[in-house]
């Protein structure tokens, strides 16, 4: 029947879409979950999240944070961080994407003192955001559909400067996450450079003259992922550009290092909540003028 609920127990159906927005260097996620949970990754832009139903959590930073509604969760990039369900009725949010350098472009037009990139204290407000939450409602909306570019230009500028005045740290800068260590570094840089190789511990071991145990251990403490997995998000993300041609999934799954396209689909979907086909279908929908 129509308008009926469904059956105690029965799962919900979970919708999620990432997909590119209508100005360069930002992407959009909007999503419904009540099951998913993401692996530990992390991104290359700044994750500028909003929770509007529901609850859900993440570890980021080395504890523990809820995703209330009405609550943005901020996390820079370069940083690992999780996220899962934590309620009955899932978990309803929406992210925004923004690479570095779109970023940099902003933080100009704001006339932001400075080179450095803002800092984020925290990584979530438990409070609720009014202000906040009506500029990044309007915002998102404009980024989903063709909007006049003045109209998103200054609706994404609103946003930043209220993000920046009531949640950035003006005592501190944001950096890239380096590791401390020059081997680390090395073998950081090694990895990115053989994303795509059948690599072992030994030889990563060899490169930098430290012991396998310690390598991992370091690099773990140091990076917040173990090699393996910091190979793994740079095959994820190398596959993820390639998704905007049209090159067959199954020829980039191999290509980036993955055994077979079932292996970068599960990956992939760990990572980003969504398989490499559905981000694929949703952003070759959008033709938009620049």
């Amino acid at each position: 029947m129509t308008g009926s609920k469904p059956p105690a127990g029965t799962p919900r159906t979970e919708v999620s879409r990432l997909w590119q927005s209508g100005v360069a260097g930002i992407e959009l996620y909007n999503a419904q979950l009540y099951r998913h949970t993401f692996a530990k990754h992390m991104h290359e832009a700044y994750t500028i999240g909003f929770t509007h139903a529901g609850l859900g959590s993440f570890f980021y930073r080395g504890d523990h944070h809820y995703a209330n509604s009405g609550s943005f969760k901020l996390i820079h990039p370069g940083e690992v961080h999780t996220g899962q369900v934590q309620a009955e009725a899932g978990w309803g949010f929406r992210n925004l994407y923004i690479s570095v350098p779109k970023m940099q472009q902003m933080l100009a037009q704001l006339e932001w003192p400075g080179p450095e990139l803002p800092y984020f204290a925290i990584a979530l407000q438990t409070s609720p955001d009014a202000l906040g939450q009506a500029m990044f409602s309007r915002l998102f909306v404009a980024l989903s559909q063709p909007t006049p570019q003045l109209e998103r230009d200054s609706l994404l500028l609103e946003l930043m400067a209220h993000l920046i005045d009531r949640y950035g740290d003006r005592q501190r800068r944001w950096r890239q996450p380096e590791p401390t260590s020059k081997a680390l570094a090395q073998v950081q840089t090694y990895l990115k450079t053989h994303y795509a190789d059948n690599i072992s511990i030994d030889t990563l071991a060899q490169q930098v003259g430290l012991s396998p145990f310690y390598l991992i251990r370091s690099f773990r403490q140091q990076v917040g992922l173990p090699p393996h997995s910091y190979q793994r998000h740079w095959q994820l993300m190398q596959a993820k550009r390639s998704l905007h041609t049209d090159q067959p999934i199954a020829d980039i799954a191999i290509a980036h290092g993955f055994c077979d396209q079932s292996h970068l689909n599960r990956a992939f979907k760990k990572a980003f909540g969504v398989t490499p086909g559905q981000y694929r279908q949703g952003n070759f929908v959008q033709d938009w003028p620049g």
